[in-house]
Formats: structure tokens, C-alpha cells, sequence
């Protein structure tokens, strides 16, 4: 089966470098197209601000996983600035609504 990127509302000044984030949720399609959960389902890059969300499905195509969301600040991986995990589909998609959000992440940029 085909499915559609997931819809998001991401303000101004993100960049999208890479999505594979589709509507696929395993709650309502169950797990015949569980390929669609990798590691690299969504990255945004805020070049002002320095920032990066990155959303993945930990491990990758297991039914059993989990979304993992981490927000970092000049790619520093090993200490995130916050970090979210969820099986939940529309938990993810609040964080991720929430962090692209000037009012949330303005108190990690430096001046």
C-alpha cells in the first residue's frame, strides 16, 4: 500500500532535510506495512537557531518500537536539548508541532 507524508504544521525558518514520515500509523493500518517505521523517518534543520529535530522508529520495522523525537543544538547527538519517545502517532506529531514553534524553542538560542 502507498501512503501520503504525514501533514505538519511547521512554522517559518525550518528546513526540511529529509522525510519519510507517512501516514502510516501501526495503531490503524496494523502491521503488514511496517517497513514504513525506519530510523529516518524526519529530519528539520533551523539554520538561525542552530537546531535539528530528528524523528526515527527505534528499532526499525519492529512492530514492538517505539517513535523517538530529539531536538538537538549544533548536532550534538550524545546530550539532546529534549528528547520524546512514544508509540503514540499523534503524541509525536504534537511534539514535533510544539517544538517548531518560535514561542518553545526561543529559549535555546544564543545571542
Amino acid at each position: 500500500m502507498y501512503y501520503e507524508l504525514q501533514p505538519l504544521r511547521i512554522q517559518a525558518g525550518w528546513r526540511v532535510e529529509y522525510n519519510n514520515f507517512s501516514e502510516y500509523d501501526l495503531d490503524t493500518h496494523g502491521e503488514n506495512d511496517a517497513y514504513e517505521l525506519s530510523e529516518d523517518l524526519l529530519q528539520l534543520y533551523n539554520e538561525k537557531a542552530n537546531l535539528v529535530i530528528d524523528l526515527g522508529w527505534y528499532p526499525a520495522h519492529d512492530i514492538d518500537g517505539e517513535y523517538l523525537l530529539i531536538l538537538a543544538k549544533d548536532f550534538k547527538w550524545d546530550c539532546p536539548l529534549e528528547k520524546f519517545s512514544s508509540k503514540s502517532k499523534k503524541e509525536i506529531i504534537d511534539h514535533i508541532e510544539k517544538w517548531v514553534c518560535r514561542g518553545f524553542f526561543a529559549k535555546y538560542i544564543t545571542v
